[in-house]
């Protein structure tokens, strides 16, 4: 897994498991539309809905891991600073 999607309070974010941090600002369900049809073409866009119940659910799209347990030991701040939860959404939505 290189990427998926997760919600912190009502927001999207994409996040890489690479730069262990979120590669999106944080989007709408609709701004999430059309940043999947844009950046991942049609075929991701028509599997948006069922993947979305997961991460409605969960927080992550990837089935059995919470969003506090994904952003375990992220690097999302300045000079690869571990950031909250809290602080990711402040830090790519505002």
């Amino acid at each position: 897994m290189n990427r998926c999607l997760i919600k912190i309070k009502n927001k999207y974010f994409e996040w890489s498991s690479v730069v262990d941090a979120p590669t999106s600002d944080g989007m709408s369900r609709e701004e999430l539309d059309d940043f999947v049809k844009t950046r991942h073409g049609k075929n991701e866009a028509e599997h948006l809905d069922e993947v979305l119940k997961l991460v409605d659910e969960l927080g992550t799209s990837i089935e059995g891991v919470g969003v506090a347990e994904l952003i375990s030991g992220n690097r999302a701040g300045d000079n690869e600073e571990e950031l909250t939860m809290e602080e990711i959404y402040k830090a790519y939505t505002e």
